[in-house]
């Protein structure tokens, strides 16, 4: 289980790689690896699990190799989305089957359309905005500044995220073959993240089938979008003791699974912190503010 975790780690490093090859920097891959599990843990930490430590990925990797800010940001922001769009992929292939297969209660069936009706139309808008260069993000930043609490702040930043917008730009202009390479490296991350509950349970002697998969990795995921603590803590204990009883999973071999999680996720933060250490993340923001 451990492993297999892991190994998503290895294979989203390698997309990353990827990207950043594109730009034209070839980097040691035990610091693409680091940054991208230090990221994670962040992005764990922080109210939504799907954002939150891409600022510290870009902000490492330039630091550390001493190349323009803008560039790897732009690498973190490819490499994420197309992150994400490998992940609502396996989203919409649990939902479809879910709601297939399932009578679920209408409450739960408007909320999962609604939320992946959204996150569709988000992710598609940011397609069409990266293909035909429209400056979302430049224009976003056009109506903060506007705002008056924030306008010193974002009318600074702005010259650097229309400088990271181009750089996005150019990879679904001229790299088009290293995003695709890359997305089916996300797809294949995504694959063992469906996985991971047939790979818990199998050992529990209970097999489920793809219908079933699906619906708890569909499931999942809601609790994860939607979590107000770190980690979902708690959330995600009670959240899968009901799902998994949707599939005649009982109370207690879901909590072992919430557990092998949390160990799991233990690990990683671990590793993580020694990682910060390594890369004297401290000392980094020493001196930034110096």
């Amino acid at each position: 289980f451990i492993v297999n975790v892991l190994l998503i780690f290895l294979i989203d490093a390698i997309s990353w790689q990827i990207i950043l090859k594109s730009y034209g920097h070839y980097l040691p891959f035990r610091d693409i690896l680091a940054t991208k599990i230090i990221g994670f843990v962040i992005s764990y930490l922080t109210p939504s699990m799907y954002f939150g430590g891409e600022p510290v990925r870009a902000y490492l990797i330039s630091k550390k190799h001493n190349l323009p800010l803008s560039k790897i940001g732009a690498s973190v922001v490819v490499n994420r989305f197309l992150e994400l769009g490998a992940g609502l992929f396996f989203i919409y292939l649990g939902t479809i089957w879910t709601l297939i297969e399932y009578d679920l209660p209408l409450q739960l069936t408007v909320t999962m359309l609604v939320i992946n009706t959204l996150m569709g139309l988000g992710m598609t808008a940011l397609l069409l905005s990266f293909i035909y260069e429209n400056r979302l993000f430049t224009t976003l930043a056009d109506l903060l500044s506007r705002w008056n609490p924030l306008s010193k702040t974002v009318e600074k930043i702005r010259p650097h995220i229309s400088k990271m917008e181009g750089e996005v730009f150019l990879v679904f202009r001229r790299h088009r073959r290293a995003a695709l390479a890359a997305f089916a490296l996300n797809l294949l991350g995504g694959s063992l993240i469906f996985l991971k509950p047939a790979i818990f349970f199998y050992f529990l002697e209970i097999i489920f089938k793809l219908s079933q998969l699906s619906l708890l990795f569909a499931l999942t995921h809601l609790i994860f979008i939607l979590q107000v603590s770190p980690g979902a803590l708690g959330v995600f204990e009670l959240g899968e003791v009901a799902i998994y009883g949707l599939v005649g999973v009982e109370a207690q071999k879901a909590l072992a699974f919430t557990l092998m999680v949390r160990i799991t996720d233990a690990v990683v933060i671990a590793i993580a912190s020694f990682l910060a250490l390594h890369f004297g993340l401290s000392k980094l923001w020493r001196k930034r503010e110096e």
